[in-house]
């Protein structure tokens, strides 16, 4: 607090002579002026800041806690925000989340518009953001891939061909970036395929839609998306469900249930796997699980069987990374905790993805409750 104290008296262009850009000096005065100006709260304010001094409370939190405290405009809500931040303990990271679903519930969620924005030019590059329904941009999505699949295909048979080898793996990136243009091009429409993707639904649920009751229900896709009840019939009566439905069974405890010793998962095993974890289970990560990869969680090399309670899927990039052997820790891995899949960090602390279809998998709709 000391260090907000010296920078109210100095204008953002005085700070830069310390050695900091300019952004980072206007950042600075922006919170000292939040923390130490004249406030509509004025004993909220005082208090505060005594409990931040006492806690030697860092000036990269205050920023976080300010950036937060900003977004509601209610006369005296942001000291209150601020006070309650303040007074929370927990690392950085639990605070910011904290933070920022207290925002939601004061202010509400922010709805996203559609639309196609452009950006400026930079470097002799811009930048293209399209905004739309879900599922319009999902089915974009699955068509560029389509594309990419048979590119990567054509091209690794001629190179067979011609015996010029492996060809170098190309980011998916820029993959698809080429393979919109030539869509584009050639004029193509988008792929609208019947469901291989897993829909999560609970039993209850299940009767709920069927019944029509059920508009309201939000259901979980391994493809990371969401869909209600209502699109779910409609989904089905344009017979995009495709005529198999599979029923996966799980215990609250051990997980799915089923039993085989082969090297490799069976079809029927990796949809309960995608069933369960509908996106990858590592912390952050957002790869829905249609792309990603099955995992056993306890290496086949070192006797982890292929049934269900062994599997999970994960991203290529976290499959690579995870730490197969227990013992030895250097990047974490998965296990089954409670019987959710849960990343363990090298220290032995357990921590749960927070996107949003990650509680939308069947383990959450049995158990209805969410393991931290």
């Amino acid at each position: 607090m000391s260090f907000l104290r010296a920078v109210m008296d100095l204008h953002a262009y005085d700070l830069v002579e310390y050695g900091m850009s300019v952004d980072q000096a206007k950042r600075y005065k922006r919170v000292a002026n939040a923390f130490l100006g004249p406030a509509d709260s004025p004993r909220v304010q005082r208090e505060t800041l005594e409990l931040a001094e006492r806690q030697g409370m860092s000036v990269d939190r205050l920023i976080m806690i300010d950036r937060h405290a900003t977004k509601v405009k209610a006369r005296g809500q942001a000291w209150a925000l601020r006070a309650e931040l303040v007074a929370m303990t927990g690392t950085f990271d639990e605070v910011n989340e904290f933070a920022a679903e207290r925002v939601r519930e004061i202010v509400g969620p922010t709805p996203r518009k559609p639309g196609v924005r452009f950006s400026r030019s930079r470097d002799g590059m811009r930048t293209m953001t399209v905004t739309d329904e879900q599922r319009e941009i999902t089915d974009l999505e699955k068509t560029l891939d389509a594309i990419c699949a048979a590119g990567k295909k054509g091209a690794d048979d001629a190179a067979s061909a011609s015996n010029a080898g492996t060809q170098d793996v190309v980011p998916r990136s820029e993959a698809l970036r080429t393979a919109f243009w030539q869509h584009l091009r050639d004029g193509g429409g988008v792929i609208k395929p019947a469901y291989s993707t897993v829909i999560a639904i609970g039993v209850d649920d299940a009767f709920r839609i069927l019944s029509g009751r059920g508009d309201d229900v939000v259901l979980g896709l391994s493809d990371g998306t969401t869909m209600t009840g209502a699109e779910y019939l409609a989904a089905m009566d344009a017979g995009e469900l495709g005529r198999d439905i599979f029923a996966g069974l799980f215990h609250p405890v051990s997980g799915p249930v089923n039993l085989y010793s082969a090297r490799f998962a069976s079809f029927k095993q990796r949809m309960l796997a995608k069933a369960e974890n509908l996106v990858c289970p590592w912390p952050e990560c957002a790869v829905p699980a249609d792309r990603c990869q099955v995992h056993h969680i306890d290496a086949h090399a070192h006797g982890g069987q292929t049934e269900p309670s062994n599997l999970t899927m994960l991203c290529p990039y976290h499959n690579g990374v995870n730490d197969d052997e227990a013992n030895k820790r250097r990047r974490g891995r998965v296990d089954r905790h409670f019987g959710h899949v849960r990343y363990t960090t090298p220290s032995g602390r357990i921590i749960a993805n927070r996107h949003d279809n990650c509680t939308r998998g069947a383990m959450h709709l049995i158990a209805k409750k969410v393991w931290v």
